[in-house]
């Protein structure tokens, strides 16, 4: 009933349609399967083009309105949306419409006003404290309760950088009590960041509002940020054992002395509660093996300064079964730990007290990373314990000193880098090696007398023939600009006294440099040069007199491979007339040299006696001291 039957071609099924009711108007359809909206026919619709729209159709109409509550102070509304606005528009007014809504919504949004002038780089100061006193006007005395929400975090990091101390003591004081809360939270922590790093005064209190959390904190990826800052940033002595504190039990003692809130105390380490009470090891061991458990398995955590300090104390206090059960937790994530302090010490230890299976586990652990890790402050040690303890030194050199040496160039010009190639020739040189890691590695000797079948002497014999090819390789093509570069220069001198290797192409490009005029080059020529001078001077005396930067276990030095360096300079110098002589008078410590080596203070001796007397007038007109006293040993040596 009221409905029409009609065919359908595609299907060969009726169709059934609704008749339409009287006074409806028809719609004419597009072409068949067309998807456009049906096109309504209205002869009374009036065409209406954009000029002559009703100004009530304008899209010139304000963002919002202002108005006054009851107590007179601005208000703010969100303008009514047109119909023909943009979906853009649409949504940035359904945002603030639903900011309004919220708790304290017009505050957030004048707010947001204000720090998008506040933020800009391009406002002078007195703009900048007048905008800082009308923000802290807005968001006084609810910073706690909008730090939580991304856009108004934003707004309170901001005043934190640019406010003044009392104004960020002000921000500290509403946080208060809610530091954990915001540790854990995605926007909140950014505030505690803010005012680590830019509030002195805030820092002891938010240390100590972390205390006693810190074990749950370091497993939460957002907290655990803020307490790495704490740790190893900002804290001192007392304040990072408060913080670690809790890892070794929880028995009052342990913290006893400690101040509240982070504040000084005497006591700034385990060992100095063992000390007082040995007999708590024990339990303190049980306590850091529950606490690592968990930590060790957790590769966020494992990057943590607080979490290397309580393995490293794992692996001090542990002995036996107990320490060689940790020691192989460790091999896959050992590479993470090694650039702090406290993770390089730990990671030293674990290859000194390890097994042959561990140091092998622990090498190949830092092969894919050798070259960071040489650049690192702190994992460059690590590098050099292994270099000097693994006994198998053929794994060392494929594993560690073969990639080293493959990055020669950059790594010997690094002040951290150039530590791992010069011990395998140097040895324990204090000039190489840190004075902390220096510590560890002689501390560990009666250890390694023990747990190592091959001597030190032995083991850099080996280490030092098998970088030997690859540090000549670089001297040869470097060596006549690293030698007036501080730390390259280095790397060439004991690569021309120590190497195990063919030395002859690099030992000539240094004799190029000594056969340029010296009047010519002036303080720039390599006898002269504050740095390159060394250089020539150390080969010089090498055979007469080893250098003082030679450690007891370096590799010696070897007649076999090394040319007469002596010989060769005197040799170089004699080749134009008077170039000894001007090096002379220009108080040159190589020439020096050669009136010491006996191999060559014969001969220049009798070039040089003819002319004392030159010498002795031209003492007057040194540039500087060192020239004059230098000039002084040559006149007194002839």
């Amino acid at each position: 009933m009221g409905t029409t039957k009609t065919s359908t071609k595609s299907t060969g099924k009726a169709k059934f349609t609704a008749k339409p009711k009287a006074g409806t108007k028809f719609t004419a359809k597009s072409k068949a399967g067309s998807k456009d909206k049906p096109k309504t026919w209205s002869k009374d619709k009036p065409k209406t083009w954009s000029k002559d729209r009703p100004k009530t159709e304008s899209k010139t109409e304000p963002k919002d309105t202002s108005k006054t509550d009851s107590k007179g102070k601005r208000k703010i509304e969100a303008a009514p949306i047109p119909d023909d606005a943009s979906r853009a528009q649409t949504q940035k007014r359904q945002r603030t419409e639903r900011v309004l809504q919220s708790s304290g919504g017009d505050i957030k949004i004048e707010a947001r006003r204000v720090w998008e002038q506040l933020r800009r780089g391009d406002i002078g100061s007195e703009e900048r404290q007048r905008l800082m006193a009308e923000m802290m006007g807005l968001i006084g005395g609810r910073i706690k309760e909008i730090t939580l929400k991304h856009d108004m975090s934003r707004v309170v990091q901001t005043c934190v950088k640019h406010g003044s101390a009392a104004q960020r003591m002000a921000i500290a004081a509403e946080v208060a009590g809610a530091e954990v809360e915001l540790a854990r939270s995605t926007y909140g922590r950014h505030i505690l960041l803010r005012l680590l790093r830019h509030s002195p005064a805030a820092r002891a209190g938010i240390i100590g509002a972390l205390r006693g959390h810190v074990r749950r904190l370091v497993r939460h990826a957002g907290a655990a940020a803020v307490v790495d800052e704490c740790y190893s940033v900002h804290a001192n002595a007392a304040q990072r054992w408060a913080l670690a504190a809790e890892f070794y039990g929880v028995d009052g003692a342990l913290t006893s002395g400690l101040a509240p809130a982070g504040g000084g105390s005497s006591i700034t380490s385990i060992d100095a509660v063992l000390a007082a009470a040995p007999e708590r090891r024990a339990g303190v061991v049980a306590a850091l093996r529950g606490a690592a458990a968990p930590l060790v398995a957790d590769k966020r955590a494992m990057q943590l300064g607080v979490v290397h300090r309580v393995l490293l104390d794992l692996v001090r206090l542990s002995e036996g079964a107990a320490r060689s059960a940790v020691i192989a937790s460790l091999h896959d994530v050992a590479a993470e730990m090694v650039h702090t302090r406290d993770g390089a010490h730990c990671a030293m230890l674990c290859l000194l007290h390890g097994s042959a299976r561990d140091r092998k586990a622990l090498v190949r652990a830092f092969r894919p990373f050798v070259g960071r890790m040489a650049r690192d402050e702190h994992a460059h040690a690590v590098l050099v314990g292994a270099l000097d303890c693994v006994d198998d030194t053929v794994l060392a050199a494929k594993a560690l000193l073969a990639d080293a040496a493959a990055d020669a160039d950059a790594l010997l010009a690094d002040t951290h880098g150039r530590r791992v190639l010069l011990f395998a020739v140097a040895g324990r040189s204090p000039h190489y090696v840190g004075a902390d890691a220096l510590a560890v590695l002689r501390a560990g000797d009666a250890v390694r007398a023990a747990t190592s079948k091959k001597d030190a002497p032995t083991r850099r014999r080996e280490l030092a023939a098998a970088v030997a090819p690859a540090l000549a390789a670089w001297a040869a093509r470097n060596a006549a600009a690293a030698v007036f570069d501080a730390l390259p220069s280095q790397a060439v001198a004991e690569t021309l006294l120590r190497a195990p290797a063919d030395k002859r192409a690099a030992w000539d490009a240094v004799l190029a440099l000594v056969r340029r005029p010296v009047a010519a080059e002036g303080a720039a020529h390599v006898l002269l040069h504050p740095i390159a001078n060394r250089v020539v001077s150390s080969c010089v005396l090498a055979g007469h007199a080893p250098p003082r930067a030679a450690a007891a276990d370096a590799a010696p030095l070897s007649a076999e491979f090394n040319p007469p360096y002596a010989a060769d300079v005197l040799a170089a110098l004699e080749e134009t007339p008077g170039e000894l002589l001007a090096a002379a008078r220009a108080g040159a410590f190589p020439v020096r040299a050669l009136l010491e080596v006996p191999a060559t203070a014969q001969r220049a001796r009798e070039l040089l006696r003819p002319h004392r007397a030159e010498l002795e007038g031209h003492l007057g007109a040194c540039a500087d001291d060192r020239q004059r006293k230098t000039l002084e040993a040559i006149v007194k040596l002839l």
